[in-house]
């Protein structure tokens, strides 16, 4: 179900409230992501705004590093993971990304990571403008999964599972350019994380095309040949392209 038909208000609504367990699983950001973020926010302790914070595998580790994170999810489970774990510097905001209720121009970064897909992009660019202080940083965390021997069996057999595990590319472009800011610098970051049998069926189980989409037989078939794939590949390692898209306001 896409979220952008869906109100924050509408709880039973949210396939992510069913996620939100495996979701907190998935591999986090790599360090150099993240302090590169905080370079472009700038400053000891910056204004960050993370839209679709999910449980928080950005918004925790920058609020740790010293930035003053306000992260918007609509999802209440997994907002409310994130708030178990949240310090004094993340405040949870129950809101959508087109929508947050947060104070305009107050804001050093506005972050999307990973959600772009999730959100209507106009609406979510015209509230990451105004939420943007002069001079702010508009950015987008996509990543992707690396061409790996393991990783291209997986897809092959996630892809026959359902044939909509391929989704389009986010439209990174319109979110700039709607948001009036000029085309975005990309930059790479690169991420490998070993995943053992359980937090390999967790990660899966937390991708929206596969264990909300699948019924119970075909996830378990799913869940066991992905673990035969990884026994035949040496491990299941989590590789990912990940790509940081930013541009500054004037």
């Amino acid at each position: 179900m896409s979220r952008r038909a869906v109100r924050p208000a509408d709880h039973a609504r949210w396939v992510f409230n069913r996620l939100a367990a495996d979701y907190r699983l998935r591999p986090g950001y790599p360090d150099a992501l993240l302090a590169r973020l905080l370079a472009l926010a700038g400053g000891p302790s910056p204004r960050v705004a993370d839209l679709g914070a999910g449980t928080g595998h950005l918004a925790l580790p920058l609020g740790r590093l010293g930035a003053r994170v306000a992260a918007v999810e609509p999802a209440r489970e997994m907002l409310a993971a994130l708030a178990a774990e949240a310090g004094p510097s993340v405040v949870p905001v129950h809101a959508a990304a087109e929508d947050t209720g947060l104070p305009a121009a107050a804001h050093d970064l506005v972050v999307l990571a990973d959600a772009l897909h999730w959100i209507d992009p106009e609406r979510g660019a015209r509230e990451a403008a105004r939420l943007l202080a002069p001079g702010g940083v508009l950015a987008v965390v996509t990543p992707r999964l690396a061409a790996t021997p393991f990783l291209d069996a997986l897809a092959a057999r996630i892809a026959r599972a359902n044939f909509k595990a391929r989704p389009a590319p986010p439209p990174v472009g319109l979110l700039f350019s709607t948001a009036g800011m000029p085309a975005p610098a990309a930059e790479r970051f690169d991420d490998a994380v070993s995943l053992d049998e359980a937090r390999l069926a967790a990660v899966l189980r937390s991708l929206s095309y596969v264990g909300p989409a699948l019924g119970p037989a075909a996830l378990d078939a799913l869940l066991a040949d992905a673990r035969a794939l990884a026994a035949k590949h040496g491990g299941a390692v989590w590789a990912r392209e990940i790509t940081l898209w930013w541009a500054r306001a004037g």
